[in-house]
Order: structure tokens, then sequence, then C-alpha cells
């Protein structure tokens, strides 16, 4: 059985389409159910897409580290082939 997602009813007042920012949407409450067990979470695109971008900078920041991590490897294997 698939993932299940149902928008949360929100109890704020409503606002006109006038005053409500164009990516309003994207702070809407979402419910997704879980399968196989229904585990409930509640989710926004907004913090999706912080989450996207959390993810994309550990992305960057772990290559940089594994780049100097070879570099540091390719040296230590010099030294010790040079021995």
């Amino acid at each position: 059985m698939a993932d299940t997602f149902k928008k949360v009813e929100s109890e704020a007042p409503a606002s006109s389409a006038e005053d409500a920012p164009e990516d309003a949407w994207k702070d809407v409450q979402v419910l997704k159910e879980h399968q196989p067990e229904k585990v409930k979470s509640n989710l926004t695109y907004r913090r999706m897409e912080q989450n996207l971008g959390e993810i994309d900078g550990s992305i960057a920041s772990l290559t940089e580290q594994k780049a100097t991590l070879e570099a540091e490897m390719a040296q230590v294997k010099a030294t010790a082939e040079a021995e």
C-alpha cells in the first residue's frame, strides 16, 4: 500500500488571495501516512526545501572533505612506498 498525503485544515484565519504571498502554498501542512504501519508526519513544502538545502550543503562539505582526504591518502601512499 502506498503512502497517502492529505491536506491539514489550518485553524489560522483565512487571508485573501491578495494578502498571501505567491508561494504561500509552500507553508500548507500536509499529513503523510506511512505504510505499512500508520505513522503520521506533518510536512510543509518549505521545510522540505530547507531539508534539501541542508542536504545539498552537506554534500558540498563532504565532497570537499573527501577530496582533502584523498589528497592526504595519496601523500601517505607515496611516502610509504618511497621508504
